[in-house]
């Protein structure tokens, strides 16, 4: 049953295919607007908020593309 399991998902990863990087462009703007949004001051906050747009923002980059 485990093997079976095991060759499921391993078929499963194979049909969806592996991840592409997002492009060059698309990450630069997503950095620089994250920076304006979020760059005025620099205390622990806004640089933790800063980090997470900008995981959320380079991942719109790679579900949009």
């Amino acid at each position: 049953m485990r093997k079976t399991i095991l060759a499921g998902a391993l078929a499963l990863a194979g049909i969806l295919g592996t991840a592409r990087p997002a492009h060059a462009d698309c990450l630069s703007e997503s950095v620089a607007s994250c920076d304006s949004d979020f760059g005025g001051a620099n205390n622990y906050y806004t640089i933790a908020i800063r980090g997470w747009c900008y995981i959320i923002r380079s991942g719109m980059c790679a579900a949009m593309d």
